[in-house]
């Protein structure tokens, strides 16, 4: 191989060194870039998750209202139950009542009978009083009834009246679970759940395209430091090939002192005029460089 052709594979050697330096060059900044983004991202998710923890606290303390309210709802429930059917006695009972004809007039019925006694007490005719005594006795027997007919409806009233108390009690209590229910930070919350599925998903595909750039950038590092050994084996091989170059120059150029150190020599014993050159030569100086 002449020396124009070794010159002209280093150059080329050279040239494709520089080119794969660009390669790496290019390669880390892209693995660089990955790698900044996915530990953004990763920050990113760490704030995201903290502001869903003090969301879920607070979801947590509207988890144990709600729970009360229902709780409560239950109990209001339960009781309404018991109280509508205790009503639905009561109205069978007010019913049978009115089937019989048990008049509800409490306070006329008392009335009569006080008149009635009044009468006993001045009555001088034993049968007449027998009479008044046995309408008396008939209008107690009724006085009895129309008590129970009055404790009845008093009471039938009375139980409406809670009826109606507990179902505005549960109208409001549905309300507040309904508003619990649907509260804002349950939206939230769910937003930022989403929110952080998907930036885990951007930084698992950021960390997919680091490890790619990684394996390109390692790979072509690996190239790289195989042609600078290429290069250091030419470099070495041209520097042994210049010392021997320089060697056979020096080897020639002694050879050739000697030889002109000996013509002068000669000259000498011929006792022939002597130059410069030659006692230059003579004396071992560089005489090709004069």
């Amino acid at each position: 191989m002449t020396d124009q052709e070794v010159l002209g594979n280093y150059k080329k050697l050279e040239h494709e060194i520089k080119v794969i330096r660009e390669e790496l060059r290019k390669a880390n900044d892209e693995k660089e870039t990955w790698f900044k983004k996915k530990e953004s991202l990763k920050d990113d998710i760490k704030a995201q998750v903290r502001e869903i923890k003090e969301i879920k606290s607070e979801k947590d303390k509207n988890n144990v209202q709600l729970f009360e309210l229902k709780k409560k709802r239950d109990s209001y429930n339960k009781e309404i139950r018991k109280l509508i059917s205790e009503k639905k006695n009561l109205n069978e009972k007010e019913k049978l009542f009115k089937k019989y004809n048990i008049t509800l007039d409490h306070t006329k019925i008392k009335k009569q009978i006080n008149e009635i006694e009044k009468q006993v007490e001045v009555e001088v005719s034993f049968e007449k009083e027998k009479k008044l005594m046995d309408t008396i006795k008939r209008l107690k027997r009724t006085f009895d009834q129309s008590s129970e007919v009055m404790e009845v409806s008093e009471k039938a009233k009375k139980v409406s009246k809670n009826i109606d108390d507990l179902r505005k009690k549960i109208f409001e209590v549905t309300g507040k679970i309904s508003e619990a229910a649907h509260d804002a930070n349950y939206d939230s919350f769910m937003a930022k759940v989403k929110g952080v599925n998907d930036t885990r998903k951007e930084q698992e595909e950021a960390f997919k395209k680091f490890i790619e750039y990684k394996n390109i950038y390692n790979s072509i590092n690996q190239k790289l430091k195989e042609k600078l050994i290429e290069s250091s084996k030419f470099k070495t091989e041209s520097n042994k090939e210049k010392e021997n170059i320089r060697n056979k120059n020096k080897q020639e150029k002694e050879k050739l002192l000697k030889e002109k150190a000996e013509e002068v020599e000669e000259k000498m014993k011929k006792k022939k005029k002597l130059t410069t050159a030659d006692l230059i030569a003579y004396q071992g100086g560089d005489y090709f460089e004069k």
